[in-house]
Order: structure tokens, then C-alpha cells, then sequence
């Protein structure tokens, strides 16, 4: 196995040398402090410490102890430090808190080893001494050990992987911190670093200070400028937008959410009026569906909507027979397209018990754009349309009110949504923002009121039919902040406005997030 097949195995992928200076410069404040290192690795974080602490003080001297559990990590480490540095070949769990004297700090980059990586009987050992909730990573345990290693009032500065901002086992993880520590803070690293190891992981950094000094009033979220501290410039959330966040629920309260259907072959099964024209199809093998998140730019998608963009070559049609009918036939000639190689290789076609059937599932009542630019939009659909799995299919609770719904719908339009989606969603390559399922339904959906009604949602859909993004955007605000807010809300979109734009152009830019979560 090659050095960098065994770091991988390991969730081992060594911190640049740039970024962990910055780390270190956050960390390391008089030079003469006690410092921990669980994982130690290449010895980046141990180097930057070090260098940090003379630059604070050319006669420190401080304590560091630091183990690995790769025998030929520690090996390689020995001649670089000497006796200076407690060096342990150890698995950090194994290494008891009572063998060393406390720490005032510890600064690590943990394996990023996911839960479902994990040996089942390693995994139930670290559930049971340390109880979490959800599917816990690897470095979440090396954080919770750590802790018993610090002096009160020390500290801890983590890289872990950038699914701590979102995932709900770090949400766990968070809550169990903020009751230990003072001061609690979660940073997008602004680019992904250089790991050694080649790893694609973006990457956080999670603050922890003021260890048994008090409890965290909550956790700060930011940019982190490798300066040893959160970007210049980055802007905090108006004290209104926490209360915006108390009054809203999470769209999985309002509405079923799931991925839409999968067809196979979508060049075959999905068709446009010239292609239903040119087989001779019969409309009764065709279902109506929305195929792409451009068909759903309005937040109220009618069939006459469908019906135009079928005639403009859009694909608005599924190909869904009753049965294949005649050799020569319609159906058949289309679904010759696929040949008998394709499809015993594809295995959505194998899955079916007749493979020329698509399980669409149950209808939607609604669409949710997971791919966007400028934010989500979740827009209404006709009764009896569904969606392919480039859209979240969302299904209103039988208990959900009209009311609810219309504000569901215009909570995304509004600056709040749009904000607030910044740093829901994940960004991809091209700065595009994507919502997996499980973001889609954290989304805090406002409260009705008398304002979102069907004359206010006609009138945004006429807005955003005509382009006018910015009067759908007000209009929206009017309905759900206004009532809120009271007389205050028009300077209160106002700042968010400002501050959604700069978050907006970070992640275009490829910056990362730093916007508020939902509350639990």
C-alpha cells in the first residue's frame, strides 16, 4: 500500500503549512503554553506552533505533546523535534487524560473518517463513551476527547470537514460544546487547501475557548482570512434577523420532501411536442412533468406554462405507456432508442419490473430548485404533475393551510430566504448553490399572515415573469417581514440586502459561506 493509500484508509490529509500558521497564530498566545496534538501527521500544526511561540517570545519554551497512530509518522518525526517534544505512537483514544498533565491548548487536524468508514465495533466503542447523536465523524470523538485534556479556561482550535457547517451530527456536537466552553466559533476556510494527501475535501475551522469559564451565548459564524483571525470585513446578522429566525419553521414541518423520479434515459423517456409528434404517440402514454429547473422560474408553474415550452423543444412530456403496443408502433420505435446492451447495463431500467415503466411516485404540489444561482426558488406545480430528480418533489402535509403554503413559497423569494439560503446551501464548482434533501428541508419558512395571500402571490408571479427580480424580492418582504417587523422592516431588508450581496459574491468567487443556521 503507497504512503498516500494508507493516509486516505486513515482519514489522514495533512495541513498546508500556510494554513497552519494561521491556525497556530489564533492559538498560540504567550508562547510558554502547554499544547496537545492528537493527530499529529506530518508535523505541520506542531511546526507552526512552535514557530508561533518564538515569535512571541525567542526564549520560550513550550510544552507539546503529540501522538499519531502511524508508527511511521512518529518514527519520521524524532530526528525533526528531538526530546523536546513528547512524541507517543499511540491511537489518541488510548491515551489516558490522568497520564499527562492538562493542556491549555490543543490544536489538530482529526481524521475526517466518516461514521459509515468506521469498524462496526470501533464505531459502537466510541458511541458508548461518548454519546452523539446522528451518524458522528471520526474527528467529532477526537474533539469530545480532547476536551478532557484541557485546563479550564484553555482551548482548542480544530481543522474538520466542511460538512460541519451543515450536518446535523455537528449540530450535536455544537450544542455539547457550547455548554463547556465560553466562546465558540465556526469558520469557512476561504479557498480548499492544498492538503497533502490530495484530499477534496473544502474544510472548516472550528474555535473553541474559555474551556468550564462559562457557557457559549452561541456560535459565531464567519470567513477565515489565514490571518490568524475571520476575514476583514465579514458582516454580522442584524439582531432582526434572529428574530426572524425565532418566528420561522422548517419547511419539513409544512411538507413531505423526497427527490423526484429517475428515468434511465432520460434522452428517451423524456420528450417535447416535436418528439411526440414525429412517434405518433398517444397522449394517454404521456405524463406531463417539469424536467428542469427552468421550467420553474415563476413560483406559479401552470400547464399552459408546460404547454408553451413543450412547443419551444422542452422536454414537458414522460413517455409512461399503458403497454408497448404493436411491433412498428409509437412506443416501440421510441423505445428502441435504448439498446439491449444500454439496458442491461443501466440499472434503473433493471430495478423495474417491466423496464419500459417509469415509477414516477406521487404527484408534487410543488417543486423545489436544488441547482441555483441567485437562491432556491419552490414553486407551485398543476395538480397531477410530478418532477424528474433535477428537482426535489415536495408534497404539502395534509394539515398544511393555504395560507402556509403561499408563505412557504414566498419566504424563498424574500431577502430572507435568499440570505439565509447562502449559508444553507453547499457550493460547487462555479460557485453554483445546491441544497441536498436534508438542507431542503432544514429551510425556515416565515409565518403566514393576512399579506401572503393568492392576490400577493399573483402579483409576485406576474413580477418574476417579467424579469423584475428586485420588485418580487420587495413585494415578498412586504407580505412575510413587514408583519414582523413592524415600521423597521424596510431598513432591515435594506442591510440584509447589502449583506446578502456580499455573501452572494463570496461564493461566486469560490470564499465559502458565513451566514447564520437555523436555530434548533
Amino acid at each position: 500500500m503507497t504512503p498516500h493509500m494508507a493516509r486516505k484508509r486513515l482519514g489522514q490529509f495533512y495541513t498546508p503549512q500556510s494554513e497552519a500558521a494561521s491556525f497556530a497564530t489564533w492559538a498560540v498566545r504567550t508562547g510558554s503554553e502547554r499544547i496537545l496534538e492528537p493527530s499529529v501527521g506530518d508535523g505541520a500544526l506542531l511546526r507552526a506552533a512552535l514557530a508561533r511561540a518564538q515569535e512571541l517570545d525567542h526564549r520560550a519554551a513550550p510544552s507539546v505533546i503529540a501522538c499519531d497512530i502511524n508508527a511511521e509518522t512518529i518514527k519520521s518525526l524524532r530526528p525533526q523535534f528531538g526530546p523536546r517534544i513528547d512524541l507517543f505512537h499511540c491511537d489518541f483514544f488510548e491515551l489516558d487524560p490522568a497520564s499527562t498533565d492538562p493542556v491549555d491548548v490543543v490544536l489538530a487536524n482529526p481524521p475526517f473518517t466518516r461514521n459509515h468508514q468506521l469498524a462496526a465495533d470501533a464505531r459502537c466503542s466510541l458511541k458508548h463513551r461518548f454519546p452523539q447523536k446522528g451518524a458522528a465523524g471520526l474527528w467529532t470523538y477526537f474533539m469530545l476527547h480532547a476536551c478532557r485534556f484541557l485546563k479550564p479556561g484553555g482551548r482548542m482550535a480544530f481543522v474538520v470537514p466542511a460538512s460541519a457547517t451543515f450536518a446535523n451530527y455537528a449540530d450535536a456536537l455544537i450544542e455539547t460544546l457550547s455548554n463547556e466552553f465560553r466562546d465558540l466559533a465556526l469558520y469557512d476556510l476561504p479557498t480548499k487547501p492544498a492538503w497533502i494527501g490530495r484530499a477534496s475535501e473544502r474544510g472548516a475551522l472550528l474555535l473553541a475557548d474559555g474551556y468550564h469559564a462559562g457557557a457559549s451565548s452561541g456560535l459565531r459564524r464567519g470567513l477565515w482570512s489565514y490571518a490568524g483571525s475571520p476575514a476583514e470585513g465579514h458582516i454580522s446578522p442584524p439582531p432582526s434577523f434572529n428574530k426572524l429566525l425565532d418566528a420561522a419553521r422548517p419547511l419539513s414541518m409544512l411538507a413531505e420532501l423526497s427527490i423526484g423520479f429517475v428515468t434511465g434515459s432520460n434522452r428517451t423517456f423524456l420528450l417535447s411536442d416535436a418528439d411526440i409528434f414525429d412517434y405518433g404517440l398517444h397522449r394517454d402514454d404521456l405524463a406531463r412533468v417539469i424536467s428542469r429547473a427552468r421550467h420553474a422560474k415563476s413560483v406559479n408553474v401552470e400547464i399552459s406554462d408546460l404547454e408553451e415550452l413543450g412547443r419551444a423543444g422542452e422536454k414537458t412530456w414522460l413517455l409512461k405507456p399503458r403497454e408497448l403496443g404493436p411491433r412498428g408502433g409509437g412506443v416501440r420505435r421510441r423505445l428502441a432508442m435504448i439498446s439491449s446492451r444500454e439496458r442491461r447495463k443501466t440499472v434503473w431500467l433493471n430495478k423495474r419490473a417491466q423496464w419500459w415503466n417509469v415509477e414516477t411516485g406521487p404527484a408534487a404540489d410543488a417543486v423545489f430548485t436544488y441547482m441555483n444561482d441567485l437562491g432556491p426558488h419552490l414553486s407551485l406545480v398543476p395538480s397531477g404533475v410530478t418532477c424528474t430528480n433535477t428537482l426535489h418533489r415536495v408534497v404539502f402535509k395534509a394539515e398544511t393551510r393555504e395560507p402556509d403554503k403561499i408563505a412557504a413559497v414566498l419566504t424563498f423569494i424574500s431577502t430572507f430566504g435568499q440570505w439565509f439560503a447562502e449559508g444553507l446551501g453547499r457550493a460547487y464548482g462555479g460557485g453554483v448553490l445546491k441544497f441536498e434533501l436534508q438542507e431542503a428541508r432544514k429551510f425556515p419558512i416565515l409565518p403566514s399572515s393576512g399579506f401572503a395571500s393568492p392576490a400577493a402571490l399573483m402579483e409576485i408571479d406576474a413580477a418574476l415573469r417579467r424579469g423584475d427580480g428586485e420588485l418580487a424580492r420587495n413585494l415578498a418582504d412586504e407580505a412575510l417581514i413587514a408583519p414582523l417587523l413592524g415600521p423597521s422592516w424596510r431598513g432591515v431588508t435594506r442591510d440584509m440586502k447589502r449583506i446578502l450581496d456580499v455573501a452572494r459574491a463570496a461564493r461566486r468567487r469560490g470564499e465559502g459561506r458565513h451566514q447564520p443556521k437555523m436555530r434548533p
